[in-house]
This record gives C-alpha cells, structure tokens and sequence, in this order.
C-alpha cells in the first residue's frame, strides 16, 4: 500500500520536510520520523507552507525580540533647540562676550542649554548634564552631556557681564522682530520677587530681607522686573535689583532702559505706552518717564492705576454718576489733573467683584471673630495664672494688626470676675472700606481713546502675572529654588530664566499663528510626551524611532520641523 506521504529525504536532528499534494497544489510540512511497533509513523507534524512563502520568510526574516528597550525626551527639547536655532541664539551670545578661541564648547551654547533646561526641566547646574543624558541634546548640540558638569557651567556664567545681559536680550529682540510681527506701541512693566536660602552671612548685594510677594519675612529676596509685548506677554526686558528695593524707587531706571531698548529697536513707530501698576506711581516718576521720551523723540504716554486712599474723592462718586455700560464694567469718566497735568481718569465698577471682595471680607471678619473667641475662651478655663485684661488686648490687637483688621474690629474685654470678650465692627470704617470695593482707578494720557480701550489695554498687564506665575511654577520655567550666592551668577541665572520664558512663548506663538489653540503648560504637556525610542537587538544591531505621535502631537512635530531632528543612523 503506498503511503499517503512523500518523504524527503532531509534530516536535521531527526527532523524532515514533508511535502503533501492536496488539491493540486504542493504543501510542506515538518515532522519527526519514528518507529512505532515497527511501523514508520511522522510525529510533531507542523505546517511550514508554500514553496514560495517558505522562500520568502527566508528572504525577509521576523525580527528577533529586542534585548532591552530604553527612549528619551525628544519632542520638547528638539523643538526649544530648532527655535533657538532660528533666533541664532548660541551666535548672539558668542558676538556679544568675548571668550577665548580655544574654548571646546561656547558660552552661548552652555547658556542656551541652561536656557532649554530652565523651560522644560529645571535642574541645578550640577544636575543638567544627568538631566542631557536622557534627552536627545548631546546628540543634537554634538557635544557628550558630561561636558556640561557644574564647574564647566559656572565657568561659563564667570565669563557674563551685567552689560553683556542688556546687550544679548536687545540682539535677540532685534532678531525676533525681524521673524515675526510680534511688536507694538503697548509694553506692560511689573515687578516681584523671589525667595532663597541664602544666609545673612553670604557677601552680595541683590538678595536682601524685604517685603515678600508671597511667603514670610525670614528669607532674603531677590527681586525681578519685566516688561513685556501685548502678544502672549513675551519678556521684552528684564531687571534683578535688590530684594529690599522699593518698586518706585527701581522705576526710574527700569523706564530708562526701557525707553532706551524701544528706541534702538523700533524703526518706524515713536509712540510708545507703557502700563504700569500702582506701586510705581509718583510725580518724580510719571514725570521722568515723559522725560526719557522726550531726550529720544518718543512720545511715552501712562497708563496705571491710583492708589484708592489717595483719591477718596473718586470713591465717594456715586454709582449713578457711572453713565458707561461696558460688558460687566458700568464706567465713569473724567478730566482730572492726576501727577502734575490734566488726564483721563477712569473709575470702572464690576458688581460680581464688589459682591466677591465683600463676601470675602466678611468671611475674615468671622474666622478671626471665632479664632479670638476660642483663645479667650481658653484663657477663661484656667483654674489660676490667667492673663490681665491689659496683655489680652495687646495679643488680641497684635493678631488683628497681622490680619489687616485693626481699624475694622473693636476689641474688649467686659466685666470684672466674669469677664466677657466683646469684638464689634466699626461701621463707619467697614462702610469706607465697601466703598472701595468693585472698584478701579484709572489714569491715562490717551484722552482721544474710547473707555473700551483704556480698560482693554490698563488690563493687558495680566500678561506679567501669567509670566510671573510660570517663573514660579513647580513643573515649568520656575526662578527657585536659587542654586547661586554671588550677584553676577544670580544675575546670569535670571537670563537663562528669560531666555527660556521667551523660547517656549515664541513656541506658543507659532502654534497659535498654526490655529492650534493651547495653552503654554498644554503645549509643552504634548512637546514632552513625544518620545525617541531606542531597540537593542541580540545581534548589536539598534533602531531609534518615535513613539506613536497623537493628531496635535503630529501637527506640532510637523511645525516646529522636528522630523530634521530624527537620528538617521
């Protein structure tokens, strides 16, 4: 009887290749041979295919299971690269400091490493080279991440003069304006502070004890002021001063540089606006802002706002007086000699922010009321050794000074044996604070501008306080914690602060231009998840890819050209 098999004659290891007809069509298959009772029998048979697949599996092998499977940050850090690339970042810096010829690595390129690290991942100096290492950077700048250990970065920092930071932020503003329409006639000034951890004994003049934004007493400051466009607030220019300093007292000098900078940068317009708070506010400094204008050929024209206790006058307007309804802002306005000459004197009422300010007010009146109640209480519960009546009341007006309602709280003590605690509110001084509630003073040169636009503009100064919450952000951007203890070094910190600020909001920019509606944290969000994944195979060989990209993901890898940055070995 012929059996239903061919057999081939091909043996490895006891193995055969098989080959079956059926249908007219050849199979193979795999067995092994054996023995059975002394009859042939095919065990483990397994089908391999057709000739022509068998043929082609052997031409195109599977790939063997990786060994090890790593990735890197890429997305965020190849597109702050490819945007400071744009700016010329690295060459600005270099054609500003002089440094020796010899140096390996520029000091432009550790400032704008520094600068890159500060958006996306801020670390200490010593931490930025471990920090490279997992980011495609090294790769990118072609230099190792060990390079940029923290002696080879404060070496760098030593070579940065206070002169050669107003020098690199006008070039690169010059280069910006030149890439993008992003300039305008409106710049918006504040200032804050930062905290830090260095010590009363530490030799240096910019941090000092001062009255902190947020935050205690106990920790020298150091202070910040930026000016920065109408257009995503990108930082214009910059100042660290001492953490003591009064912003009035820094204003003149900051509207000096500031008025200097617009003047060299803008070729066409010579009026310039620049919005304020009220902290800067004084005669001298209103007036020595104009000034500055005119020793330029600039027309430089206020907008702020005044201080409520320095103009009771506009509080006791009545709201029927407010004849301008403007969205949720009923307005009143008027010529008023504010600062030396006549302005336009805007008093804006928003109803939801009184009802906000007083429930709020209120709300600290009752858990004070209740916080005293309860120390009194105790006090009264004591068997022996309770307090006079005349150190109750100064702790009790010591708390009220700290929680800024001394001169609403009235505070005693009644009776003798069964003492009572009286706290009652000042009508009259609650009435003089409602008063200020909801609403805003402010002044301005432009009388030839509608009310809507005075508002628009004097609210336009968000801007910095979007600026300075990134600064101070946990994630992104943030100043602290200061790693530094010398003033030209927290000085150069504060650049690469800067620097990083305006990289990724010219970033945000683009994306915006591109109609992709984010957010700055959003965007950065998306840029860091974009992955270079690494395969090491069994045979040496290794394969770099990119993650699976998200549809924003893909429109930003797209505009920001980071497929130039994809390693092609």
């Amino acid at each position: 009887m012929t059996s239903p098999f061919l057999i081939i004659k091909v043996y490895l290891k006891m193995a055969c290749l098989i080959k079956k007809k059926i249908s007219g069509k050849i199979y193979y298959y795999s067995g092994t041979p054996k023995r059975i009772n002394g009859k042939p029998k095919v065990l483990n048979l397994r089908y391999l295919g057709t000739a022509e697949s068998i043929i082609k599996r052997l031409q195109n092998p599977p790939l063997a299971e990786p060994l090890e499977v790593d990735s890197l940050d890429f997305g965020a850090t190849s597109a702050l690269w490819a945007q400071a690339k744009e700016l010329d970042l690295i060459g600005l810096i270099d054609r500003v400091i002089p440094q020796n010829s010899n140096r390996k690595i520029s000091v432009g390129t550790f400032l704008t490493v520094g600068a890159i690290n500060r958006a996306i991942s801020p670390k200490s100096k010593d931490g930025i080279g471990p920090w490279m290492s997992k980011t495609v950077l090294p790769r990118l700048i072609g230099q190792k991440a060990s390079a940029f250990d923290s002696q080879s970065f404060w070496d760098a920092m030593d070579l940065v003069k206070e002169e050669h930071i107003l020098g690199i932020e006008e070039k690169i503003w010059g280069r910006v304006l030149n890439l993008y329409q992003v300039f305008t006639d409106i710049l918006f000034y504040d200032t804050t502070n930062f905290a830090t951890h260095i010590d009363s004994l530490t030799a240096c003049e910019i941090p000092q004890r001062g009255k902190p934004k947020k935050g205690g007493r106990e920790q020298r400051l150091v202070g910040f002021a930026l000016a920065a466009t109408k257009i995503l607030g990108l930082p214009f220019l910059h100042k660290v001063y001492e953490g003591n300093c009064h912003d009035a007292k820094l204003f003149p000098e900051a509207m000096s540089l500031l008025v200097e900078r617009y003047s060299k940068l803008s070729t066409k317009a010579r009026d310039l606006t620049v919005v304020f708070d009220k902290g800067n506010n004084s005669d001298h400094n209103i007036q020595s802002l104009e000034a500055y204008g005119s020793e330029k050929g600039i027309r430089v024209f206020c907008i702020g706002s005044l201080k409520p206790s320095h103009y009771p006058e506009f509080l006791r307007i009545p709201l029927e007086k407010f004849d301008e309804e403007l969205g949720e802002y009923r307005v009143y306005r008027a010529e008023k000699k504010v600062f030396g000459q006549k302005r336009t004197v805007i008093v804006t009422f928003h109803q939801g922010l009184y009802e906000r300010q007083l429930s709020t007010l209120r709300g600290r009146i009752d858990k004070v009321r209740r916080e005293m109640e309860e120390r009194f209480a105790h006090e009264e519960s004591k068997e022996r050794y309770r307090h006079r009546e005349k150190v109750l009341l100064r702790e009790y007006r010591r708390i009220l000074e700290e929680k800024r309602l001394k001169n609403l709280l009235r505070v005693k003590i009644k009776g003798e044996g069964n003492r009572r605690l009286s706290l009652e509110v000042d009508k009259r001084a609650f009435k003089k604070k409602e008063r200020v509630f909801g609403k805003t003073i402010i002044f301005c040169d432009h009388g030839d501008w509608t009310s809507q636009e005075i508002i628009d503009a004097y609210h336009g100064k968000n801007v910095n306080e979007e600026n300075f919450k990134f600064l101070k952000d946990r994630t992104y951007l943030h100043f602290d914690p200061l790693y530094h203890w010398t003033d030209q070094k927290i000085r150069v910190h504060a650049l690469m602060c800067v620097l990083g600020l305006l990289l990724v909001k010219l970033l945000l920019y683009r994306a915006k231009k591109a109609e992709l509606d984010m957010s700055l944290p959003m965007m950065l969000q998306e840029l860091n998840d974009i992955e270079e994944t690494i395969l090491l195979y069994p045979d040496n060989r290794i394969k770099k890819k990119i993650k699976r990209l998200s549809t924003v993901q893909g429109r930003l890898f797209e505009l920001f050209g980071l497929r130039a940055y994809e390693d092609s070995s």
